[in-house]
């Protein structure tokens, strides 16, 4: 049987939430970040899947979506929305870095102030790659 991508991601959610809910449950993971980290991705699993079983069972939704995937417009939106988040991210880890090296929370500042640093290799690397590409 040949699973559709969009079904095993849904799979892949709701048995990650499984998973971390079941290893909170035997103390194996403690605090309660995890009960609504294990119920975030169950609830995240559960609405992609009824989404996919609409996707299925209805051919007008599925022809609708399938229009707004393709359509210029709304891929544009889609990559700005992904750079505006970016450029957020950027700006918040590396505030709550030097925030976090002010009060002497070293290893949270190194991370948090690395991955800003990851993150703009990373964009560097695909500018130029993608500058020459096209």
């Amino acid at each position: 049987m040949k699973y559709d991508r969009k079904l095993v991601v849904c799979m892949i959610l709701i048995g990650v939430g499984l998973i971390v809910s079941i290893l909170n449950g035997f103390g194996v993971l403690n605090g309660d970040a995890f009960v609504g980290i294990g119920s975030g991705f169950i609830g995240v699993g559960v609405f992609y899947f009824v989404k996919y079983l609409r996707y299925i069972k209805d051919p007008e939704f599925q022809e609708q979506y399938d229009i707004a995937m393709q359509d210029e417009r709304n891929r544009y939106i889609r990559m700005r929305s992904w750079a505006l988040a970016g450029y957020i991210m950027i700006i918040v880890y590396a505030i709550g870095g030097l925030v976090a090296y002010i009060l002497k929370q070293n290893m949270l500042a190194s991370f948090l102030l690395t991955s800003v640093c990851f993150v703009l290799l990373v964009y560097s690397a695909s500018y130029f790659y993608l500058n020459k590409k096209y």
